[in-house]
């Protein structure tokens, strides 16, 4: 299986929110979703970093080489939030671009979470197309017609949004769920790990997808006011697109 995102496995004590460093204290709230999520950790990303990160496109096999592409990174945080007594939720990384990079980068980010879930999703298809005791208990987990993986690229109240999720506990490791948040009037993009957990609140798949589309709703309350105007004129909710299958994806223009 594909793991994506990882985390340290600890039980969090409640305890005071950690203060968030500007420019992002309007971009990392102390609470989300009024059920007991709360911030317990931030993260300044270091000021000598190089002004990007790397965007890994990995092959469905090994003897394909991956090639990489750079988003710029001109300020971020990494913050952690959890729910009282369990493991950390959610790993969330708030990321400024540099200057005129923004809609760049914005594009290179989608076609990369497209790119793994598709990755995903094929290896997924192999792994249950070759064990079947695995596959049968798998179906036996599902609702008839449910797919085991979702992808979904959504704009609500003017805040765009792309994210896969993994619709069954225990088939991969790391993250259940990705979801990358686009802010263009601060030119920031929000990208958030909603990790799989042995301490979870969650105990079945339908609490973590109903707590994830509580996070989601909640991102979107703190996002949509710095939306600029005119952002949500060709808003849609419930717009789901599904993909599956081959890898065969264009690869993306290289940044200068």
């Amino acid at each position: 299986m594909l793991v994506l995102c990882t985390a340290p496995q600890l039980a969090l004590p409640a305890s005071a929110a950690p203060r968030v460093p500007a420019p992002f204290e309007q971009l990392v709230p102390a609470t989300l979703g009024g059920d007991g999520l709360a911030l317990v950790e931030v993260r300044r990303r270091c000021e000598d970093c190089d002004p990007w990160r790397v965007l890994e496109f990995r092959a469905n096999d090994t003897a394909t080489p991956a090639w990489r592409e750079k988003v710029s990174v001109r300020a971020g945080v990494t913050a952690m939030y959890a729910y009282p007594g369990t493991d950390y939720f959610a790993n969330v990384k708030v990321e400024q671009s540099m200057p005129g990079r923004y809609e760049q980068d914005k594009a290179l980010v989608i076609q990369h979470i497209e790119h793994d879930f598709r990755l995903l999703d094929a290896r997924v298809a192999s792994y249950l197309g070759t064990n079947e005791a695995a596959r049968d208990k798998l179906m036996a987990l599902l609702a008839p017609g449910t797919r085991t993986m979702e992808y979904m690229r959504e704009t609500v109240r003017g805040v765009d949004y792309a994210s896969y999720t993994v619709k069954v506990l225990g088939l991969s490791g790391g993250a259940l769920s990705q979801v990358h948040f686009f802010v263009p009037g601060r030119d920031v993009i929000v990208t958030a790990y909603l990790l799989q957990q042995k301490n979870a609140k969650f105990k079945t798949i339908d609490e973590f997808l109903r707590m994830r589309a509580g996070f989601i709703r909640a991102w979107i309350d703190l996002l949509a006011p710095l939306a600029p105007v005119g952002a949500g004129a060709g808003d849609h909710a419930g717009d789901q697109q599904h993909q599956g299958g081959g890898l065969q994806a264009a690869r993306p223009a290289a940044l200068p």
